[in-house]
């Protein structure tokens, strides 16, 4: 078994665990503010909080193109077929306009960040399942003379 095969079966692990953490980042900062009491200390107090969870859901998106990048140099390590290898690379401009839609300052194109994210994770699943290079190997058949 090609080495680089398994090593992309372990960044993409790596890469549903990046996705998991973003969710839940995301989720706690939001939440953090939405369960804040009306008032400003509160309201001042839960967006400082919730700034945590944020920065950590930006450098984890960061951490997420390194994995990316080194499933797309794996891709081509274990000579997977073309079409695993763009739709890895699809992966990362996927990343690329998930960056530009959090930045845009409209909220009604900003909000395409969380379609976008769900397409990426469905890819990401989909890489992960399709190319796993661990567990029961198929036996070739023999033909009997």
């Amino acid at each position: 078994m090609n080495i680089f095969r398994k090593a992309f079966s372990v960044a993409c692990v790596v890469l549903m665990f990046q996705f998991f953490a973003q969710l839940y980042l995301v989720a706690a900062a939001v939440l953090t503010i939405f369960q804040a009491d009306d008032n400003a200390n509160d309201v001042y107090s839960a967006f400082k909080s919730a700034d945590t969870f944020a920065g950590l859901h930006r450098a984890n998106g960061d951490l997420i193109a390194l994995t990316i990048l080194v499933m797309i140099g794996c891709s081509f390590g274990a000579r997977y077929p073309w079409r695993t290898t763009i739709l890895t690379a699809l992966l990362f401009l996927l990343l690329v306009v998930q960056s530009i839609l959090a930045y845009t300052g409209i909220p009604l194109l900003s909000g395409l960040h969380g379609v976008n994210a769900l397409i990426m994770i469905g890819l990401g699943g989909y890489l992960t399942g399709r190319n796993w290079a661990f567990g029961r190997q198929t036996a070739v058949p023999t033909t009997m003379p």
